[in-house]
């Protein structure tokens, strides 16, 4: 009985002992190969044609299509006219309250309430034609912002659909793609193909 229990002993210690060395000499191989992989590991290159995902920096796409020209030029012109208009009818209106201020103690009380009566109403329409064309002017930009962002999404249907690209972004400043590689970028290309439309 006494050997037995001696010899179990003497198994168990050289079992530690296996455990021991293959528990510290396994840990000793493996950190540096972790630590070597981890220092060599770069980001690989990306290659324009190998990728189905491209993007369009919309900021430019907004400064160098002539459409975008075009509306800006047509809404800054009608808006000069509403505001050229807009002041003279103030100027005139603010003219006539001096004017009436001046002469009021010339006038009849039923003559100073019906002058006092019209400015005040001219001065409601005013405003009112001031709201009414703000709002037209915002209708009139978003109308023609729709329609060139349809006018872009059918382009880019029409010219890039056979191609491999499965997806063209729109990058802006701000927006939601926080980094792209300049190899995927295709505004130039975009913003001379549609201009080239309009040419046509």
């Amino acid at each position: 009985m006494k050997n037995i229990s001696l010899i179990l002993n003497v198994v168990l210690l050289i079992a530690v002992g296996i455990l021991y060395y293959l528990h510290f000499s396994s840990k000793q191989n493996t950190v540096p190969k972790h630590e070597a992989s981890h220092k060599s590991v770069q980001m690989p290159k990306v290659e324009l044609k190998g990728t189905p995902i491209v993007y369009v920096n919309v900021d430019s796409l907004w400064d160098k299509y002539e459409l975008v020209k075009q509306m800006r030029k047509e809404l800054e012109s009608q808006r000069n006219i509403f505001e050229k208009k807009f002041e003279a009818d103030y100027h005139k209106l603010e003219s006539d309250y001096l004017d009436l201020r001046d002469k009021a103690a010339t006038l009849t009380q039923e003559e100073g309430m019906a002058r006092q009566q019209d400015l005040m109403l001219r001065e409601q329409k005013l405003t009112e034609y001031r709201q009414n064309e703000l709002e037209r002017l915002a209708k009139l930009e978003a109308d023609k912002s729709d329609k060139i962002q349809n006018d872009i999404s059918t382009y880019l249907n029409e010219q890039y659909r056979k191609t491999n690209y499965s997806y063209i972004l729109g990058y802006s400043t701000g927006g939601g793609i926080l980094f792209a590689n300049d190899s995927l970028e295709i505004t130039k290309e975009v913003i001379d193909g549609l201009n080239a439309n309009i040419k046509k």
